[in-house]
C-alpha cells in the first residue's frame, strides 16, 4: 500500500471524479481493514512508521477528494457513513483523533507519539484539521475504547461482505443455493443492493459476481424466493429516498432483464385471476405470495 499511495495518489487541477473514486474505495477498505485488525489484535499488534504514515496519508487523500467531489463520491464509494462524520473540520478532527487514538492503543503505540506529532505539521499546513494532534492528550488514549466498524462504511455493505463470504465458503454449490435462497428471504434489498454495486476491485469481486448471477437466474427461471425478494425491493423503492440508489443498481447488466422476466411470467399465470375493478388477485388463483 506504501508504494501504491506514493505513485498513484495525485490531485491536481484536471483530476476528475472517475480518476479518484477507484482509489477511494481502495483507501477506504484498507483503512477498515486497518482499523479492525487494530482493534481486534490491539495489544499483540506493532506497527511500522511506514504503515502510519500510510494511514495518515490515505485519510488525507480522502479528506481532500470529498473536499473536491463532495456527495457524488460518497455516493460513488458507497460510503456515506464515512463521509457523513468527516465533512466538517470538527469531523475531521474527530476522525483524525480516532485515527491516533488507534494507533497508540497498539503494541509498544505510545513510542507513536512523537512520530504522529512530527509528522502532521505538513499535513496541517494542507488540511487545518491535522492541527488537532497537537492537542491530544496521549496518556488518556492510551484507554481502551470500542470501535464501530460502522463509521467506516455503512453496516449493509459490512453485512454484504460478510454475507457474500460466508455462502461462498460453503462446500457445494447445492449448498449456496440453499443458503442464498434463505439469505434472500430474511435479508432486506438494501444489503443486495450493495452486492450489485461491489466494485470490480473488491478482494471479493469474484464471489459477488457468482451470487449476482445465481440470483439473476432464479428471477429469469422464476425459482427459489424470487416473490420475498421481489417483497423486499418494493418496501425499499416505496422510500421515496432510496429512488436513486435503486436505480443505479439496475446498471447491472443482467439485473433489469431478470426482474422484467420474473415479472412477465407472474402475470402470466395470475393475469386471469385479477379483478380489475378491485384491482387484487382473486381467491381461486395459484398459491402466491403477494407482492405488497
Amino acid at each position: 500500500m506504501d508504494a501504491f499511495i506514493r505513485k498513484e495518489l495525485i490531485i491536481n487541477a484536471g483530476t476528475s471524479l472517475e480518476n479518484v473514486a477507484p482509489h477511494c474505495i481502495k483507501l477506504l477498505a484498507w483503512l477498515l481493514d486497518c482499523q479492525v485488525e487494530i482493534q481486534t489484535q490491539q495489544k499483540l499488534l506493532k506497527l511500522t512508521p511506514n504503515l502510519i504514515e500510510s494511514m495518515m496519508k490515505a485519510t488525507m487523500y480522502l479528506f481532500e477528494c470529498h473536499e473536491r467531489f463532495g456527495e457524488a463520491l460518497a455516493e460513488r464509494c458507497n460510503s456515506h457513513s464515512f463521509y457523513a462524520s468527516s465533512s466538517t473540520l470538527a469531523e475531521r478532527k474527530q476522525s483524525i483523533k480516532e485515527l491516533c487514538a488507534g494507533i497508540v492503543k497498539t503494541r509498544k503505540g505510545e513510542a507513536h507519539a512523537a512520530l504522529l506529532h512530527m509528522m502532521h505539521k505538513p499535513f496541517a499546513d494542507v488540511q487545518p484539521a491535522w492541527n488537532v494532534i497537537r492537542e491530544l492528550d496521549w496518556a488518556a488514549m492510551r484507554q481502551p475504547a470500542a470501535f464501530d466498524p460502522s463509521q467506516m462504511l455503512s453496516t449493509d455493505l459490512l453485512q454484504m461482505r460478510r454475507l457474500v463470504k460466508r455462502i461462498c465458503r460453503l462446500s457445494t454449490l447445492q449448498k449456496m443455493e440453499t443458503a442464498l435462497h434463505r439469505a434472500l428471504e430474511l435479508v432486506g434489498f438494501s444489503v443486495w443492493l450493495c452486492l450489485f454495486r461491489e466494485p470490480r476491485h473488491s478482494n471479493i469481486h469474484a464471489d459477488c459476481h457468482l451470487l449476482r448471477h445465481m440470483i439473476c437466474d432464479m428471477l429469469a427461471e422464476g425459482t427459489g424466493p424470487c416473490y420475498r425478494f421481489l417483497h423486499n425491493m418494493y418496501l425499499f423503492v416505496a422510500n421515496p429516498a432510496n429512488e436513486s440508489r435503486f436505480w443505479a443498481c439496475l446498471d447491472h447488466a443482467r439485473l433489469p432483464g431478470s426482474l422484467i422476466a420474473y415479472l412477465i411470467g407472474y402475470w402470466n399465470i395470475h393475469m386471469p385471476y385479477l379483478d380489475q375493478d378491485d384491482m387484487q388477485i382473486t381467491a381461486d388463483a395459484p398459491p402466491t405470495v403477494s407482492l405488497k
